[in-house]
C-alpha cells in the first residue's frame, strides 16, 4: 500500500508539473471530475488508467516508478552545513568525491598523496558528517543515494561551477575521444520537462557505467561528462526581440 501511495503521489506532482489539471484527466478516462478526484484520493487506480494518465503527460509508467523509487530514498541530498564543511577544505572535498564514486581505501592509497592515517581521519570526519558509515578495516558504506547530487545553488555546486566547470570547458572538445553536443529550440512546459527527464535518465546511465566498471584501475582513465538544460537565450540575439 506505501507503494501504491507513492505513486499516486508521484502522478499528482507529475500531473502539476506538466499543468495538467483533473478536468483534463477525466477527459481521457471519460470519468467525472468528482470520480477523477476520488480515485486520486483513494488512490485506487487500474493499471490501464494510470497507462492513460502517463500518456496524457507525455511520460512512460517507468518513469514515474523511477521518479517515486528515487523520491523515497534517503540522503540524495546533502545539508548546506554538511556541504560547506566539505568544501572548506579541498583534501576532504577530494576524498567525499572519491568515496562518492566508490573508490576503495586501497585504491585512493594508491592513487593520491594520503598516508593510510590521514586518509582515516578524513573518513572519520565524513563518518561524523553522516556521508558515510566507517567501517572495520577501512570500509566505506555510503549513506548517500546510488543517484546522489549535489544540491542546487549550493557550496558544493558553486564551487563546481567557479572551479571545475571553468577548467572543464576551458579549450574546446576536438579530440577523437572527446564529445561536446550543443542544441537548442523553442519548446513548450511539457516538451521542456519530458527533455529534463531524458537528461536525468542519461545521467543516471552514465554514473551506471562508471559504477560498474570493474576493470583494473591501471586501465582506466580520468573521465567527466556534463549535461545540462535551461531556459535560455543568446544575449546576442536578446537585443534584437521586440520589446
Amino acid at each position: 500500500m506505501a507503494q501504491q501511495a507513492q505513486i499516486v503521489a508521484e502522478l499528482k506532482r507529475s500531473l502539476k508539473e506538466a499543468g495538467v489539471t483533473y478536468s483534463s484527466v477525466a477527459k481521457r478516462l471519460n470519468l467525472s471530475e468528482a470520480s477523477v478526484k476520488r480515485l486520486f484520493s483513494a488512490g485506487d487506480f487500474t493499471l490501464q488508467r494510470i497507462d492513460a494518465i502517463c500518456d496524457l503527460i507525455g511520460m512512460e509508467l517507468s518513469d514515474v516508478l523511477e521518479r517515486a523509487r528515487r523520491r523515497a530514498l534517503p540522503g540524495n541530498k546533502l545539508t548546506v552545513a554538511q556541504e560547506r564543511q566539505i568544501i572548506a577544505e579541498p583534501k576532504l572535498f577530494l576524498v567525499t568525491w572519491l568515496i562518492l564514486n566508490r573508490t576503495s581505501f586501497a585504491d585512493i592509497i594508491k592513487d593520491y598523496q594520503f598516508t593510510e592515517r590521514e586518509l582515516q581521519r578524513f573518513l572519520i570526519r565524513l563518518d561524523r558528517l553522516r556521508v558515510i558509515e566507517l567501517q572495520p578495516l577501512n570500509k566505506v558504506r555510503v549513506l548517500v543515494g546510488r543517484h546522489f547530487s549535489w544540491r542546487p545553488g549550493g557550496p558544493v555546486q558553486n564551487y563546481i561551477h567557479q572551479r571545475l566547470l571553468k577548467e572543464f570547458m576551458l579549450s574546446q572538445f576536438a579530440a577523437p575521444s572527446e564529445e561536446f553536443l550543443f542544441h537548442g529550440g523553442a519548446v513548450s512546459e511539457q516538451s521542456y520537462a519530458r527533455l529534463q527527464r531524458i537528461l536525468r535518465n542519461a545521467a543516471r546511465e552514465c554514473i551506471d557505467i562508471i559504477e560498474r566498471d570493474d576493470s583494473l584501475p591501471e586501465a582506466r582513465r580520468g573521465t567527466a561528462f556534463l549535461l545540462a538544460a535551461r531556459p535560455w537565450q543568446y544575449s546576442g540575439f536578446m537585443q534584437f526581440l521586440r520589446t
